[in-house]
């Protein structure tokens, strides 16, 4: 059995649109079984906004179009890879695992849109290496309205064995 220690770390939320963003909902990072992600290991928050709450600790509601934040929140995550599967001995990878929507005004009302993008983004356990950045970009589709960002994450290998 080999495992991997890991510190995956919100680096920033970068306004990539031309209209202004602020997401509500949800960023977890999980591990999961390799083979079917729907088996949870281990999840924690990296991102978590409610109605009313500001994005940001800092106060801040939402972000202008060019805009950026830096979060630098961190969770550590253990990813375990056994040579052959057996009950109690899953092979394991890391997913990003996004639930955000945008409030928008379309015709006078709001309407409550999800963003998509970069759900479930997998980093297998032989990606595991070093010091890594991904960027995922996130978008929404509703008719004259740009919201997109890009969540800046690193992963940083703190320890290996087997």
């Amino acid at each position: 059995m080999a495992e991997k220690e890991i510190d995956v770390t919100l680096a920033a939320i970068t306004n990539t649109g031309t209209d202004g963003i602020s997401p509500k909902g949800v960023i977890n990072i999980c591990t999961v079984r390799a083979v079917d992600d729907e088996q949870v290991f281990q999840s924690e928050n990296l991102y978590q906004r409610s109605n009313g709450q500001p994005m940001h600790p800092s106060g801040v509601q939402g972000l202008a179009p060019g805009g950026s934040l830096t979060y630098n929140v961190t969770k550590r995550l253990t990813v375990s890879h056994f040579e052959e599967e057996s009950e109690g001995h899953l092979n394991q990878m890391m997913i990003f695992d996004p639930d955000l929507t945008q409030d928008v005004v379309d015709l006078g009302s709001i309407n409550t849109v999800n963003y998509f993008g970069c759900f479930k983004r997998q980093v297998r356990f032989d990606e595991i290496e070093g010091f890594q950045t991904i960027d995922c970009l996130h978008n929404i589709a509703a008719s004259g309205h740009n919201c997109r960002f890009t969540a800046t994450y690193t992963i940083n290998l703190v320890s290996s064995f087997g």
